[in-house]
């Protein structure tokens, strides 16, 4: 999605956007990161503020720990806003299966992997790196320019690659490139490295999610599974990841929901421009408002209003709440499913 926002907002949602993978632990409470001006703290899905803000910026809580930045460097907090790893990396990510990925800012092999103790699981050997799926997943990442992205184990071990372009394994498959050429280059594999077949198909999404992946047939949208086995037939101009048993398309400029059988189950109000698969239950939607331009608001998965577009830019909702803004004065807030502000602040402007 295309988003035009100032750079301020910009870099508070670029934050947030890092919660896509983040694990509340069960039986626990939900916490946000939210700013007030130029510092960072954290509330609960009340609104009410936890820990003071007093970082420079926060990721979500992720397995009870949360990666927060101060005089420039990152570290991470327990739910008390205490530090439990020391705040000493260049940047953090947070934690996933029980380990994060961190950079040092040591030259030319900054990235390695650490435990929920800070200790080094992988020392820093990599370029970069990104998390496995799952607790014995494999982790993706290139060590020299010249060597192309592999896939490795948390011993560091290469076990499959490298490739020109690999993305992270989800659900046991993982898309690669094996050379430059459009297409013909561009390949699903297994967990062993079998090149599986696609029958003629450009992959068009990134990663399987619910068993199927986003593919295209003579320019149209469909959706292969994790057979290479065509579920719903390619008709549709755009179309974003199952979520919720649902994928938001477009045929001729009209937004609908299908199921895996390529069954429309709704159909979006008019107006909107583009819709992000289902989070908490509601569809993250830009539309047109009339003379005020471009507008951010959510649809339930039937293809109703949740909350009329009315916000400059957003999230979608995860455990609740999203993190939505106003760029003219520079408001922030989390609104619950029915649009009312639990919690409302400023943010700095450039």
């Amino acid at each position: 999605m295309n988003r035009r926002r100032p750079v301020a907002f910009a870099i508070l949602l670029a934050l947030l956007a890092t919660a896509c993978g983040h694990q509340q632990t069960p039986g626990t409470s939900p916490l946000f990161p939210a700013p007030l001006g130029t510092t960072w703290g954290f509330i609960n899905d009340r609104g009410k503020t936890v820990i003071e803000p007093r970082f420079e910026a926060a990721l979500p809580f992720s397995e009870d720990l949360a990666a927060v930045k101060r005089e420039g460097r990152w570290g991470y907090i327990d739910r008390s806003g205490s530090e439990v790893i020391p705040i000493r990396y260049k940047t953090a990510q947070s934690f996933r299966n029980g380990i994060a990925i961190v950079d040092t800012s040591l030259p030319d092999h900054p990235v390695g992997l650490i435990d929920k103790t800070g200790a080094w699981v992988i020392q820093p050997q990599f370029r970069s790196l990104s998390a496995a799926d799952s607790p014995d997943g494999l982790l993706l990442g290139k060590k020299e320019p010249a060597e192309g992205f592999g896939f490795y184990d948390r011993s560091g071990n290469l076990v499959l690659g490298p490739y020109f372009v690999a993305f992270p394994f989800s659900q046991g498959r993982a898309r690669v490139k094996t050379g430059a050429r459009a297409g013909s280059d561009d390949w699903i594999i297994d967990s062993s490295g079998t090149l599986l077949p696609k029958k003629q198909l450009v992959l068009d999404g990134i990663r399987f999610t619910e068993g199927l992946i986003a593919v295209r047939q003579d320019r149209k949208l469909g959706y292969m599974d994790l057979d290479a086995n065509i579920t719903v037939e390619p008709r549709y101009d755009q179309g974003g990841a199952f979520a919720e048993g649902l994928a938001a398309v477009q045929l001729d400029g009209h937004w609908m929901f299908i199921d895996k059988s390529g069954a429309v189950t709704a159909e979006f109000p008019a107006g909107v421009a583009f819709a992000e698969p289902l989070s908490d239950g509601l569809s993250l939607v830009s539309a047109d408002r009339d003379q005020s331009g471009r507008k951010f608001g959510y649809v339930d998965r039937n293809g109703h209003w949740a909350i009329k577009p009315s916000w400059d830019d957003a999230e979608p909702f995860h455990d609740g709440l999203a993190y939505v803004g106003i760029w003219k004065d520079g408001k922030a807030a989390y609104i619950d499913h029915k649009g009312r502000s639990m919690w409302e602040g400023r943010t700095s402007q450039p």
